[in-house]
C-alpha cells in the first residue's frame, strides 16, 4: 500500500512536508549544540525559518545558557580577512599571575568588504557587531553573517561623517543602528531596526540640542545607549543617553570640570573616565537625578604593576571583574593583559604572528553568542 505524505501550513513557511511534526523538529534542534544548529539553516528554507524566528532563538539561549556567558571576544583583522579568537573570564579563585600563549591562525572566519577594513566598530551588544560606515555592516561572528545597510541619508551636507551606534531592546527584542553627526547640532537623527519589514533608515528627532563628541565610543546598557557630547561648542562635556525602545533622548551632567574621556560598562552601570584623574572614574548612580558615585582606580596596585599597562588602552571591565587591556600598537606589543584589581593578578595573553604580520586588534568585552539571523 502506498503512503502519501500529508502536507500542510505553518507559520514558519507556505506548505511543507509532515516527514516530521514541526513540534518535534523543533524539539530537536534545541537539544543540539550551537555550531550543528547553525549548520542546520542550509538544510531548507523551512529549516531555516524556525532557526530564526526569535522565539525559537529565545528558547535555544534558555536551554543552553552556557553559550550565553560572557567572554572576551578578539578580532584579528588582516587587510579584509578577519581572525577570530576569544578568552573566557576569570572564572577560579586563584590570585596568582600568569602568562599564555595563544594561536589565531587557525581561526579565519570570513572576509570584509574591503572598503571596511579600516574602518571602527561598535561595542559588541547582544552577538551583534557594527562596523562604522556611511553604509554599515552588523556582524554576528556566532553565525559568521553580515548584512549591509542602506546608505544613511543625511539631511544636509554639514552632516559629514556621522557617529554611528548600534543598541538593544531587552523588551521587544530588537536591534537598531542609531546614526548622529559628529560635532555638529542637529535635530533629527536616522535609526534602522533590524529585522523590520521597512527595511529604511527613519528619522527621528532630537529634542536636546547637543553635539556629539567624536571619541568615545558609546555604550548600550541595558536597553539605553550613552554618548559624551556638548550642549554647545566649547562648553563642559555631559553624557546624552537615547532609550532605544521609546527613541527618546536624555541629557546627564558630568560634575563640573570632569572630561569624560571613555565610557565603559562596570558591573552593569555606566561609568566614565578622564586622562586628568589616573586612579578615579564615575559610576553613574541615578540618570534623573544626574548623581554619580566617585571610585578610585588601582589603589592597590604598585607602581610596578601601574608599569605594565603603559602603551595599553582600557577597552572595558569583564563581568568576572578584570579591567582590559589592549595595545596601542599591536605589531609592537602583540598582547592584551586582564588586570584584577581585588585579587591583585594579571593574565597576559600573547599571540603568535609572522615576522610580516600587520594584523589589527579589535577586542569586544563581555560579548555573548547569538544565533540571531541577519
Amino acid at each position: 500500500m502506498e503512503r502519501k505524505e500529508k502536507k500542510g501550513k505553518t507559520k514558519y513557511g507556505k506548505r511543507r512536508t509532515q516527514s516530521i511534526p514541526t513540534d518535534l523538529l523543533i524539539e530537536i534542534l534545541l537539544r543540539l549544540p550551537e555550531k550543528s544548529v547553525d549548520r542546520f539553516r542550509c538544510v531548507s528554507k523551512f529549516w531555516s525559518s524556525i532557526i530564526n524566528d526569535s522565539s525559537f532563538i529565545s528558547s535555544f539561549e534558555t536551554r543552553h545558557p552556557r553559550s550565553q556567558r560572557p567572554h572576551l571576544l578578539l578580532c584579528f583583522q588582516n587587510y579584509d580577512d578577519l581572525y577570530v579568537s576569544s578568552i573566557p573570564h576569570h572564572t577560579h579563585n586563584s590570585n596568582r599571575s600568569y602568562s599564555s600563549s595563544l594561536s589565531f591562525a587557525n581561526h579565519h572566519m570570513s572576509q570584509l568588504p574591503h572598503i571596511y577594513s579600516q574602518f571602527s566598530s561598535t561595542e559588541s551588544i547582544h552577538g551583534l557587531i557594527c562596523f562604522k560606515s556611511e553604509t554599515p555592516i552588523v556582524w554576528n561572528p556566532s553565525t559568521r553573517m553580515f548584512i549591509t545597510l542602506p546608505t544613511i541619508p543625511q539631511p544636509c551636507k554639514h552632516w559629514g561623517t556621522p557617529r554611528i551606534f548600534l543598541g538593544y531592546d531587552p523588551v521587544e527584542r530588537k536591534h537598531k543602528v542609531v546614526c548622529i553627526p559628529r560635532k555638529r547640532t542637529c535635530y533629527v537623527c536616522r535609526v534602522f531596526t533590524l529585522g523590520s519589514a521597512q527595511e529604511s533608515w527613519r528619522t527621528v528627532k532630537i529634542n536636546l540640542k547637543h553635539q556629539s563628541r567624536t571619541r568615545p565610543v558609546g555604550r548600550c546598557i541595558r536597553g539605553v545607549i550613552y554618548y559624551i557630547a556638548s550642549t554647545c561648542k566649547g562648553s563642559d562635556f555631559v553624557v546624552m543617553s537615547f532609550d532605544v525602545r521609546s527613541e527618546k533622548f536624555n541629557m546627564i551632567k558630568l560634575p563640573s570640570g570632569f572630561d569624560g574621556d571613555l565610557l565603559i560598562t562596570y558591573k552593569g552601570r555606566l561609568a566614565c573616565f578622564s586622562r586628568k584623574y589616573h586612579n578615579r572614574f564615575l559610576i553613574l548612580e541615578d540618570a534623573q537625578k544626574h548623581k554619580w558615585s566617585s571610585q578610585i582606580f588601582f589603589t592597590t596596585l604598585d607602581d610596578y604593576s601601574l608599569s605594565k599597562i603603559k602603551g595599553f588602552d582600557l577597552v572595558g571591565f569583564s563581568y568576572a571583574g578584570e579591567f582590559i587591556y589592549v595595545p596601542d600598537m599591536f605589531s609592537q606589543l602583540p598582547y592584551i593583559l586582564l588586570c584584577d584589581p581585588v585579587r591583585h593578578s594579571w593574565r597576559r595573553f600573547e599571540f603568535k604572528r609572522g615576522a610580516d604580520d600587520k594584523r589589527r586588534l579589535l577586542a569586544f568585552p563581555n560579548h555573548t553568542d547569538s544565533q540571531k539571523s541577519l
